[in-house]
C-alpha cells in the first residue's frame, strides 16, 4: 500500500508541469458552461437536454482518454523510456496500480467538476440523477483506460489517440438502434448506454421498469470485464520491457 502511495505522488509530480491537469479541468468547465447556456436559451424538453449533455461526455470520454493517456506515454518515454516505471519501485503491480489510480482520481475530478458545474448553472434535474450517471461513467470509463494504456505503452501516443478517435465513433453508434443489441459486449458503448437508462430512470420510470434487465445485464458484463482486463493488465505490465520510443 505505501508503494502504491508513492507511485501516486511520483505521478502527480511527473504531470502536474504538463498540459494533463489542466484538461481535467478546463475542458469540463468548459462543457457545462456552453451546454448550460445553450441550454437556458434553447426550446427542448429539460430529459432531452440532460440525456444530451450526459451522452456527449460519455461519447467524449474515449477520445479525451486516448489523449491522456497519450500523453502519460509521452512523458513516461521523455523522462528515460520507460526505465523510471520499469525499475524505480520494485513492484511492477505497484507501479500500474498508482499509474491507474492516478489517472481515475483525475477522471473522477473532471466528471464531478463537468456534472457539478452544470448543476449550478442549469438546475432542471434532481442532483441524485447527476450523482448517478457521474458513478456510472466513472465505472464504464475503468475498463477504455485499461485498454487505452495497453496500446499506448506498446504503440505509443499517436495508436493511443487513434484509438480514442475510434472509441468516440463508436460510442456514438451505439446510442442508435445498431447498438441495440450488441452494446452489452463492446466497452466503448457501456457509459453512452448507461447515460441514457440513467435518464430513463427519472423520466420514464415505468419503461424502464420493462428495460431494467437489459441495462443490469450490461453493468454486469462490464465489471466482469473489467475485472478480467485489469488482471491480464497486471500480468502483462509485469513483464513489460518497454514500450516503442517513437510517437
Amino acid at each position: 500500500m505505501l508503494s502504491i502511495i508513492r507511485c501516486l505522488k511520483a505521478e502527480y509530480r511527473k504531470c502536474k508541469h504538463s498540459m494533463l491537469l489542466y484538461i481535467h479541468i478546463i475542458i469540463p468547465i468548459l462543457c457545462a458552461v456552453v451546454f448550460a447556456g445553450y441550454y437556458h436559451i434553447s426550446g427542448w424538453e429539460i430529459a432531452a437536454k440532460v440525456s444530451a449533455y450526459l451522452e456527449v461526455m460519455a461519447i467524449a470520454f474515449p477520445f479525451l482518454i486516448g489523449i491522456i493517456v497519450g500523453l502519460v506515454v509521452q512523458i513516461e518515454n521523455q523522462a528515460g523510456h520507460f526505465q523510471l516505471i520499469l525499475g524505480t519501485v520494485p513492484s511492477r503491480v505497484a507501479t500500474y496500480i498508482g499509474k491507474l489510480s492516478f489517472l481515475i482520481i483525475c477522471a473522477l475530478g473532471a466528471i464531478f467538476l463537468a456534472l457539478g458545474v452544470f448543476v449550478v448553472l442549469y438546475q432542471a434535474a434532481p442532483f441524485t440523477i447527476y450523482l448517478r450517471a457521474g458513478l456510472l461513467l466513472l465505472v464504464t470509463m475503468l475498463p477504455i483506460y485499461l485498454i487505452q494504456l495497453f496500446i499506448g505503452m506498446n504503440y505509443g501516443k499517436g495508436a493511443s489517440m487513434g484509438m480514442g478517435i475510434a472509441g468516440s465513433l463508436v460510442a456514438a453508434l451505439m446510442i442508435t438502434g445498431l447498438g441495440d443489441s450488441v452494446w452489452k459486449y463492446i466497452p466503448w458503448a457501456w457509459g453512452s448506454r448507461a447515460m441514457d437508462y440513467v435518464v430513463l430512470a427519472w423520466d420514464c420510470p415505468q419503461l424502464y421498469l420493462q428495460m431494467r434487465s437489459d441495462f443490469f445485464n450490461g453493468m454486469v458484463v462490464s465489471i466482469l470485464c473489467s475485472v478480467c482486463l485489469l488482471v491480464i493488465s497486471l500480468v502483462w505490465f509485469c513483464v513489460w520491457e518497454g514500450g516503442k520510443n517513437g510517437e
